[in-house]
């Protein structure tokens, strides 16, 4: 694959010609050594999207400095292990310890990104190429639990929800078809196989729905008694993300790095160390960014209580938008609109440790997947690592919210968060209840929108929203005849995937060899945050 053509692919994924869920992808760019030897770059974030650029822009010759606010690299890719300290921007705008982590030292639980999609090959090849292991990530079972408490309570398991709903329909199907030539037969005969029909194509229940009672020498299996169409249409079930893992981005197979996702952001420091030396500045907050009228750019920023300056050649930004738009620049007025234009999301997330994963027990059998609740927690994942481990314990995620349901539960203290959260899940697991075996000391919580340097999830792009369109488009174009590059994943058609960051790493990388034009066309593609984090609703 020439670099002409993955060059291409990965502009018309970016400007939205390849779909908003493409990933460009057409082999890695093979780009030309730097034109201007030892020319230099500042990085501005160390999350995945920054030290993607770092290395690939050392690799070509630029002399790069990555300068990153917070005392870790990593940005939104965090994982929480024992020993962390967890910290807010409180009410008054100080910042304020959520949470110190007290699990044991071999648990972890991924509190940014937690899974890597098949299709999203820049990062399996990176974890390929650092030596990342990965394992399988369990997306859905059908043992996963679909929970809903609007007056009366529901708690159904995922196998009966999907082929009951599956059996109902393919018979009321049938049921309107009259027998009229061999087309109609056929039809008749695969609805009598997609819902398990009786052989008068009515539905009676389903072993794909699971057993009146477990199967033994002596009798044979009963199907579980169907869930009346009636009680599934009324439930709504599908307004709560049910059908989520159909949708391309979730489906199998999925992957996770072996012990936890902040793998990969210590591959990427390892061999940026390795081959260029210690290039990442921690606890450099950036205040200014000066466009310089005879080319390069100035950063100037604080570290260990004093001020310096940054001049380079080149300067690449990942910091997220709502925290860039409170800097002082000199950006034109234009890109000065783009980063106001777009909010961030506001996300949340909780994960406990359980002195017992009861979740895998006789009664639930639940080995990985998602169980969904329209309780403010949304869902529960349950770990896809360490079956039967000897020790018995585990992590699991017990809450994952999003917008106006995410920003209430931010506003909660640590405390109440997990008070919540433990109510919700135990509604859909009793044990959740008991702080003997799900220990308060042992939660954590994190809200996004009020993580210093973060301020949100991702960008919550709009393609319904004309500002949005002129924002992103200003976005993918340089400022200061072609010095100063936005990327992350907040400029990419995957908002809120790590990927979309890398991806718009190597963006701006062929923008600065020149193989990517500077200028993107009139009309682009705005991606759609909710259905490319969420999923279609």
């Amino acid at each position: 694959m020439t670099a002409r053509t993955a060059a291409d692919a990965l502009r018309e994924a970016m400007i939205g010609r390849g779909g908003p869920e493409a990933t460009g992808w057409a082999g890695p760019l093979e780009l030309p050594p730097a034109p201007r030897a030892g020319a230099t770059v500042a990085v501005l974030g160390a999350g995945v999207g920054g030290l993607t650029a770092a290395y690939e822009l050392g690799r070509l010759g630029y002399r790069c400095t990555v300068l990153e606010a917070s005392d870790r690299v990593g940005g939104r890719n965090r994982t929480a292990r024992n020993g962390d300290v967890l910290r807010e921007i409180g009410p008054t705008g100080e910042l304020v310890v959520t949470h110190e982590c007290v699990f044991d030292d071999d648990l972890y639980l991924n509190l940014g990104p937690g899974r890597i999609p098949y299709h999203h090959r820049r990062m399996l090849d990176y974890c390929r190429a650092f030596g990342v292991a990965l394992e399988p990530y369990i997306m859905e079972t059908t043992a996963n639990v679909i929970h809903l408490a609007d007056g009366r309570i529901v708690r159904w398991r995922n196998r009966q929800v999907a082929n009951d709903t599956r059996g109902h329909l393919a018979a009321m199907l049938a049921e309107s078809l009259a027998r009229r030539d061999a087309a109609t037969g056929e039809l008749l005969d695969l609805l009598r196989v997609f819902g398990q029909l009786a052989d008068d194509h009515s539905y009676q229940g389903s072993t794909r729905s699971g057993y009146v009672e477990d199967p033994d020498v002596h009798d044979w299996p009963l199907p579980a008694q169907p869930i009346p169409f009636a009680d599934l249409l009324e439930s709504g079930f599908w307004k709560h993300r049910f059908y989520q893992p159909l949708d391309y981005l979730w489906q199998a197979t999925m992957f996770q790095p072996v012990g936890g996702m902040d793998r990969i952001v210590t591959a990427f420091e390892r061999e940026i160390n390795d081959r260029f030396g210690d290039i990442i500045e921690r606890n450099a907050e950036v205040t200014a960014i000066r466009l310089l009228g005879e080319g390069g750019v100035d950063v100037e920023y604080v570290r260990e209580g004093s001020a310096r300056k940054l001049t380079a050649d080149y300067c690449v930004s990942s910091i997220p938008l709502p925290v860039l738009r409170n800097m002082s620049t000199n950006f034109s007025a234009e890109f000065d609109a783009a980063l106001h234009a777009v909010e961030f999301a506001d996300t949340c997330k909780v994960g406990w440790q359980a002195e017992e994963r009861f979740w895998e027990n006789d009664t639930d059998q639940i080995y990985g997947g998602i169980s969904w609740t329209n309780h403010p927690i949304t869902q529960v994942w349950y770990p896809s690592n360490d079956y039967f481990s000897p020790a018995g314990t585990g992590t699991v995620t017990g809450a994952y919210n999003f917008a106006d349901v995410a920003r209430k539960f931010g506003d909660l203290e640590p405390l109440q968060r997990l008070d919540q959260a433990r109510a919700g899940a135990a509604e859909l697991h009793p044990t959740f209840a008991d702080k003997n075996i799900v220990p308060t000391a042992k939660g954590v919580t994190i809200a996004w929108q009020k993580v210093p340097y973060q301020l949100g999830g991702w960008a919550d792009w709009d393609p319904a929203d004309a500002a949005h369109m002129v924002a992103y488009k200003e976005l993918l174009e340089p400022e200061g005849g072609g010095r100063f590059f936005m990327l992350g994943d907040q400029c990419s058609p995957l908002p809120g995937w790590q990927e979309g960051a890398m991806m718009s790493a190597h963006y701006v990388i062929g923008q600065i060899q020149g193989v990517i034009p500077l200028t993107v066309p009139e009309t682009v593609r705005v991606p759609d945050s909710v259905a490319l984090t969420q999923g279609s609703r």
